[in-house]
């Protein structure tokens, strides 16, 4: 089911990976945009708190029921997104006692009233929503039996959000900073609780990838170091991927154009804007959903003008290291692009030019074993009377390990996750994926 660059059959918490398709709201419990391709590796299901706890203590799975299904019955994965707009259960924010403010959305423009972050009856009901939604059991066709959703093969990727402030920005407008919106403030215990919301949600979530929006645009009135940076540096430090498991990073804004005149690509989010991503792109993951189709630009035109989904997702790839990408569904049922969705890799797509050359590789049975690997891994399916030379990479194209003609190395020095091996020799460049416990 997965394109050439992903990993298949292979359940290890690690980077994020895939084309996924956004969904919308047609169909049954937005399923509209499901799709069976081959190089579509999932789908990303927006939803919210408080439609699912629909009154306090009072849920309804149908929706997730019924995606999970669908999704599990054509083998492909999921993505659980709580949007900027999804709030909590409107009971929390108006519990006796409960500090709230007015959240106005920054996309849809409409108010409504939220606890604050760092309240503790909205972090209570938010441990408890986490533990039902994590222990929820639904069929899984591989495994033949009900299985918890914080297991479930489906289910690759989560992001709940901040409880009583969604993504990590600023809200009211832009420029306010959120000292002057959330009463009784203080940037410690600010930033304290949403390091919990997050360790809450990786907590009942430990073996999928959390994820959370994380924008430059969060501040209050200490200049030094700015609220971004010191929230950056209190995520980092928290999720180390040691005594807690990485957590990744998100973005609505992937787009790119190019100048009619002097032919010159500009990728979007600028590391101006998307600094928070930037920055973290060495120490941790991230992620990118379309600011719009290309097909269909229905924000702006200009930021797609002369340019396709693949640039984008090149650059996104060399700036800031992502391989995850939520992408509308025009441009995946679109004919001439699906042609290279099929053989979409980073590496020979975005780097024609690096060791790795742009052919094909003719040669289906190149395999790594055991997959995934503690210490050596051995490849086979290949003429080993021939000259060759296998090359291991990480995820961004550098070149860690060398070998000409052996069939093993020892990968013992290598961090946990996933690496891509290329096979020289004189049928031209073949590739494959490993994992690294």
């Amino acid at each position: 089911m997965t394109s050439l660059f992903l990993l298949n059959s292979i359940d290890l918490k690690a980077q994020p990976n895939g084309i996924y398709v956004l969904d919308n709201n047609k169909g049954t419990y937005r399923d509209a945009n499901i799709r069976n391709y081959p190089f579509v590796d999932g789908f990303v299901w927006r939803t919210s708190w408080s439609e699912i706890e629909t009154s306090k203590d009072s849920y309804d799975f149908t929706g997730l029921d019924h995606i999970v299904k669908r999704l599990d019955s054509i083998d492909k994965k999921l993505t659980i997104l709580f949007g900027a707009y999804a709030v909590e259960p409107p009971y929390i924010a108006m519990q006796p006692g409960v500090a709230n403010y007015p959240f106005t959305d920054p996309l849809s423009s409409i108010t409504t009233t939220r606890a604050v972050p760092y309240d503790s009856y909205l972090i209570q009901r938010f441990r408890l929503f986490l533990s039902i939604i994590a222990n929820h059991s639904v069929y899984s066709l591989s495994l033949g039996k009900l299985v918890a959703l914080k297991d479930h093969p489906v289910l690759a990727n989560i992001a709940t959000n901040i409880p009583g402030l969604g993504a990590i920005r600023n809200v009211n407008g832009t420029s306010t900073n959120i000292q002057s919106i959330l009463p009784g403030y203080n940037r410690y215990k600010f930033v304290d609780s949403l390091v919990l919301s997050m360790q809450i949600q990786t907590d009942y979530f430990p073996d999928k990838n959390v994820f959370v929006p994380f924008y430059k645009n969060i501040n209050d009135s200490i200049n030094s170091p700015s609220l971004a940076t010191y929230l950056r540096t209190k995520l980092l430090q928290h999720f180390d991927n040691v005594l807690h498991p990485k957590i990744s990073f998100w973005q609505e804004n992937l787009a790119g154009y190019t100048d009619t005149f002097s032919g010159v690509f500009t990728g979007l989010p600028l590391t101006t804007f998307a600094t928070p991503l930037y920055q973290l792109k060495d120490s941790a993951y991230t992620m990118f959903q379309m600011l719009q189709g290309w097909t269909t630009p229905f924000l702006d035109p200009a930021k797609t003008a002369n340019s396709s989904p693949f640039d984008a997702m090149c650059y996104a790839y060399k700036i800031y290291g992502t391989t995850y990408f939520e992408i509308y569904v025009g441009d995946i049922d679109d004919t001439i692009y699906q042609k290279k969705f099929k053989v979409w890799n980073p590496i020979s797509t975005c780097f024609e030019s690096s060791i790795i050359n742009h052919t094909e590789s003719e040669i289906n049975d190149f395999s790594a074993y055991p997959n995934p690997v503690n210490n050596r891994v051995f490849f086979t399916g290949f003429q080993k009377e021939l000259q060759y030379e296998i090359v291991i990479l990480d995820l961004l194209g550098r070149q860690l390990v060398n070998i000409s003609n052996d069939d093993n190395v020892d990968v013992s020095m290598l961090k946990s996750g996933v690496y891509l091996v290329a096979l020289k020799d004189s049928k031209g460049n073949h590739y494959l994926k490993f994992a690294k416990q």
